[in-house]
Formats: structure tokens, sequence, C-alpha cells
């Protein structure tokens, strides 16, 4: 009988607990879904103030490392990435997409997270040797890629000014 007791009470305690971590998972996904209707609404932006900005790009943090088996994980920090990436919050951005990349190999926008890796390293930190290094990496692996011509057009116009390219262009056209 001692026996049988105790294997109820510690069933019972793994069934609470499912549930309590059921009921913070979807209080979470709430959450998620709130401030997302306000950052988006009716518009398409991902330029949110800063105190919104960060705060889903916490929520989208905490569903992340509370779930990082759930599905969901990879693409909550996708939109953290995007929207730090909006924000001017370069690092952030990065440090997200190289762990999407990192932790759900997977996930099907990989490629768009290293091409992005790759584009804020050049355009946004002006890391030329680095983002040449992530543009090759994404090419190795997506050479069929949406955006690989365009990977290799900014490998081939890395750093060069505008005026320098528009004389190319030009050019080219009159060839």
């Amino acid at each position: 009988m001692k026996n049988f007791l105790i294997l109820v009470f510690v069933m019972s305690a793994l069934i609470l607990t499912g549930c309590g971590r059921n009921a913070e998972k979807k209080k979470l996904i709430e959450k998620i879904a709130a401030g997302e209707a306000r950052i988006f609404g009716d518009t398409i932006t991902v330029s949110p103030d800063l105190n919104t900005g960060m705060e889903m790009i916490q929520a989208y943090t905490d569903f992340a490392n509370t779930y990082p088996d759930d599905t969901a994980s990879a693409e909550y920090l996708f939109k953290g990435a995007e929207i730090a990436m909006n924000m001017k919050m370069s690092g952030m951005a990065i440090e997200y997409y190289k762990r999407i990349v990192d932790s759900w190999p997977g996930y099907s926008k990989v490629g768009y997270c290293i091409f992005l890796q790759a584009f804020i390293l050049e355009n946004d930190l002006k890391q030329y040797d680095q983002a040449t290094k992530a543009y090759e990496d994404f090419l190795n692996r997506f050479p069929d890629h949406v955006l690989a011509k365009d990977a290799r057009m900014s490998i081939q116009n890395m750093g060069k000014p505008i005026e320098e390219l528009i004389r190319e262009w030009e050019t080219q056209n009159k060839e």
C-alpha cells in the first residue's frame, strides 16, 4: 500500500508539472501573439519602437530558451533577428541567425540566416572579410538558393563606392 501511495504521488506530481508547463507555454505564445499584433497590426513593418521591439525579442528568446525542441523556436528567433536587424542591433541579429543555423540546421530558413549574417556584416558593420567568408559559406551550402545570385554580386562589388558601381554598370550597358 505504501508503494502504491508513493507511485500515485509521483504520477500526480508528473501530471501537474506537465499541465503547468503547457499552461506556461500557452501564456508565452499568447504574449508573443499580442506583441506581434502591436508591432505588425495592419501594416507590414518590422521597425517597432525600442521598448516594444525589445519586449518582442525577449519574448521570442524566452520561448526558444524554454522550449528548444519546439519547432516554433527557430521561427520565433528568426522574427527576433528581423526585428533586431531593423532596429540596427546588428550584433544581436547576427547572434540570433547564427543560433538558428547551429541549433536548427534543418530549419527551412537556414539559407536566409546565413545570407543575412553576411548582409549585416557587409552593409551595417563594414566587416568585408567576414562578410565575404559568410557569403562564400552560403554559396557552398546553398548554391541554388534564390539569393545565390545576390551573394555572388555582393562578393564581386563589396566595398566599392556607389560611383564606381554606377560607372561599371554604365560601361556594361554601352557594350
